[in-house]
């Protein structure tokens, strides 16, 4: 199928990960498209499926810069596709922000997408933006194991536990009911997770390591940040969902040692131009600068998600995007077309 072709074209780059491919800093230096544009009185109408105050910092300096009248949806990635896809012989909006690169692919496969090569393309990586100018990655978030620090160091440490860190920590007696996920039914972290743990096993091997894993977990939640939450709260030792979320815990003062370990699983929060934008060139300046190392900063801060833009700064602690450990070879499609056969499997007695 030509979606298919579209995320295969992402990923084909994968192998440019530890060679610290991209933009330079030379290329924010240089004026970007929308730097002289003036849309006053134009509005941009944007689908959002990502936290709504990145959104809304995103949105306001873009207005301070150009003018335009921004406004935006919060909308999970579902039911944002789903609109579009009712929208399509009547656009309501011009951008879908957002989302994983998967949903993105399907859209621009089934004609709900313009293609648009910006002028800033070059200041993402080449892996997180489809090769056609569909859709380019903003963000990035890899899954990780974190730990409660406190609760670690006063009941685990003292008895010679080693922290957890890794995949095959997670299975040790002593974790037993201490380890909280979501669960891949309901959340797309919780299916990034399975997939990409036996993609990257193998079905045989994964299924082995998910099956024990499975006993260990006291809780599956409905939502990829709850983990995070609970885990910071103390009610959990250990949870295993994206990054960005439990350093966003971690901020609030409930530290969580995170460790993103080998081959991990991870998606990327794209942008693209809606076909039929009623403003197109409106977006395609929003596009431009969401692009860019000052929008990717902005993101960064509010979301303590990795930037596709390797001229942002990681966030603090993280390593550069280049040099994580991240499964390269992560198929985001199959992720998306075996989720219900490996959940039924995950999940039957």
């Amino acid at each position: 199928m030509k979606w298919k072709a579209i995320v295969a074209g992402m990923l084909a780059g994968a192998a440019l990960l530890m060679a610290g491919c991209g933009g330079s800093s030379s290329g924010d230096a240089a004026k970007s498209a929308n730097a002289a544009q003036n849309f006053k009185g134009k509005k941009l109408v944007m689908y959002v499926s990502f936290h709504e105050d990145t959104a809304k910092e995103l949105s306001d300096a873009f207005k301070k810069k150009t003018g335009a009248d921004v406004s935006f949806i919060r909308l999970p990635t579902g039911e944002a596709l789903a609109r579009i896809q009712a929208e399509k012989d009547s656009p309501k909006a011009d951008v879908w922000l957002g989302g994983t690169a998967d949903a993105h692919a399907k859209a621009a496969s089934d004609g709900l997408l313009s293609a648009y090569k910006s002028p800033n393309a070059k200041m993402i990586l080449p892996q997180y933006q489809d090769k056609d100018g569909y859709w380019y990655g903003t963000y990035l978030e890899a899954l990780s194991v974190g730990y409660n620090e406190k609760r670690f160091k006063e009941e685990f440490e003292p008895k010679g536990v080693k922290a957890p860190e890794t995949l095959d920590d997670l299975l040790k007696p002593e974790f037993k009911g201490e380890v909280i996920m979501p669960d891949p039914r309901k959340s797309g972290t919780g299916n990034t997770f399975i997939s990409s743990v036996l993609q990257s096993m193998g079905e045989e091997k994964g299924w082995t390591y998910l099956k024990a894993l499975k006993g260990q977990v006291a809780q599956f939640t409905p939502s990829g940040f709850t983990p995070a939450q609970k885990t910071g709260a103390g009610e959990y030792l250990i949870c295993v969902n994206f990054v960005s979320d439990q350093n966003l815990v971690s901020a609030k003062g409930q530290k969580i040692h995170s460790t993103i370990y080998n081959n991990s699983g991870w998606t990327v929060c794209p942008v693209g131009l809606i076909k039929g934008a009623a403003d197109a060139d409106v977006a395609k300046a929003f596009i431009d600068f969401v692009l860019t190392k000052e929008a990717g900063e902005i993101m960064v801060k509010s979301t303590h998600g990795i930037a596709c833009n390797p001229d942002v700064a990681p966030p603090e602690g993280m390593k550069p995007l280049k040099e994580l450990p991240l499964f390269k070879e992560y198929d985001l499609i199959k992720a998306g077309a075996d989720k219900q056969k490996n959940c039924d499997e995950f999940f039957a007695n």
